[in-house]
């Protein structure tokens, strides 16, 4: 069993394939860049009718996008090109032409193609192309250090209420500036999903360590970050982000062209195969792909194939007793160290109302697989997008810790047939949120 989790993009090549992905998926996304209400509203049921994973909706926040073209158009070093509602290539966003400046760089389609701004004119901006490239519709547009007092948008308000009523678990927001973009989008979603932040900025990264305090989890969203800071500088961030998302117990999602090949190929290339892996040695607790199960021509191949490297690299993987943030912490330290020198302790298993004491254990990485046991039925599906978390909804909520593990001794026959399990979480009488019991079981 993997425990490194997987999270899908869906889209056309994908949407009619849900039975056979969930064989290895864990999480859903639905980038509502793309799409109206009415396809949104199909892709949540066609999900919910076929699958009880969670879904992860990612809103577009202020992100600039080539216009509707009529074909796909080959630029080549040295063309003039012109930015125009009128004429030449169209922007979805008039923002674009407030932002952009002269004598500047902008990058279209993730960094591909590079463009010299040579002039701006009100709602007309002249560039001359360096580096080229095929440019199609709806391609993204990067302007390095571009200036916005926030990364929240009015459409990204209304794209959260719909996923909310949609029922979405997970809530990405994308061009987070700063901590303040997350407070206003938590005050709004009032716990009913987690809040991811997007990392894509060099702002983000001058207030990461505030972010990663108020969202719920964190993703490296490598693309556009990799323009805003420079593609040099890329691994060091994603090392950075990882490490402090972990530190503070928030899960952390790598995502931006994992298999990005497998769009068109069977097989991902060697450095595509190292790049997963080193992810997973990094302790991340999900990758995502997106044009591979979006809109490739192999979507199953590539979750598959991902499961395999996933599968395989986590048997080097070896638990990072991460310094405790408080008591509750310190507790989850004891039983994964407890864990790791006795080889007889077969499975940890978690029992939480709030989640705290799954995340606990989970950050540090254990050996075994993690029980995630909740009567809470919206956090049960949270919970798939924890690193090495199987997450078991409880069907009478215990009153107290020997209900606790009665009922983990019932579960944890459903994965093994004798040895012990470590038990952990908070007793019903403690104050909620708590980790503050241990308990080693025979089965």
């Amino acid at each position: 069993m993997k425990k490194t989790k997987i999270v899908a993009t869906i889209g056309p090549s994908s949407i009619d394939k849900i039975k056979e992905l969930d064989k290895y998926v864990d999480v859903y996304r639905i980038n509502f860049s793309h799409g109206d209400k009415k396809s949104h509203e199909e892709y949540f049921k066609i999900i919910g009718e076929n699958s009880e994973k969670p879904i992860l909706v990612d809103l577009p926040g202020p992100k600039l996008r080539i216009g509707n073209l009529k074909e796909k158009i080959l630029l080549k070093p040295g063309d003039k090109i012109i930015f125009s509602q009128d004429e030449g290539i169209p922007v979805e966003d008039l923002l674009f032409y407030k932002v952009v400046k002269e004598n500047t760089d902008i990058y279209l389609d993730d960094g591909n193609i590079k463009v010299h701004i040579d002039k701006v004119d009100n709602n007309k901006v002249e560039g001359t192309v360096l580096d080229g490239g095929i440019l199609t519709s709806r391609k993204g547009i990067n302007i390095p250090d571009i200036n916005l007092d926030s990364g929240i948008t009015q459409r990204d308000l209304e794209l959260l209420k719909e996923a909310l009523d949609l029922g979405a678990d997970f809530i990405g927001v994308s061009f987070v500036l700063s901590k303040e973009d997350i407070i206003k989008v938590k005050e709004i979603v009032k716990n009913k999903a987690w809040v991811i932040a997007k990392i894509e900025t060099k702002k983000a990264l001058n207030d990461l360590e505030n972010i990663i305090k108020e969202s719920d989890c964190v993703m490296v969203a490598r693309g556009d970050l990799g323009v805003d800071i420079g593609f040099s500088n890329l691994i060091f961030a994603q090392k950075r982000i990882i490490k402090t998302s972990r530190l503070y117990g928030k899960p952390v999602i790598l995502a931006t062209q994992v298999l990005e090949s497998m769009i068109n190929n069977t097989v991902p290339t060697r450095a595509e195969i190292i790049d997963a892996s080193v992810s997973v040695l990094e302790g991340v607790d999900a990758i995502m792909l997106s044009g591979e199960t979006a809109i490739g021509n192999y979507p199953i191949d590539s979750v598959k194939i991902l499961e395999e490297i996933i599968l395989n690299v986590e048997k080097e993987i070896k638990p990072e007793l991460l310094p405790p943030n408080n008591i509750d912490d310190s507790i989850a330290v004891g039983a994964v160290s407890t864990s790791e020198f006795d080889n007889d302790i077969k499975l940890i298993v978690a029992h939480s109302r709030t989640g705290n004491s799954i995340i606990r254990v989970s950050r540090l990485r254990p050996k075994q697989i993690i029980i995630g046991i909740t009567p809470n039925k919206e956090l049960y599906r949270k919970l798939y997008l924890l690193y090495g978390v199987y997450p078991e909804l409880e069907s009478v909520e215990s009153k107290n810790i020997l209900n606790i593990i009665n009922n983990s001794k019932l579960v944890a026959k459903k994965y093994i047939n004798n040895g012990y399990i470590l038990v952990l979480g908070g007793d019903p009488k403690s104050e909620i949120g708590r980790t503050d019991f241990i308990k080693i079981e025979k089965i």
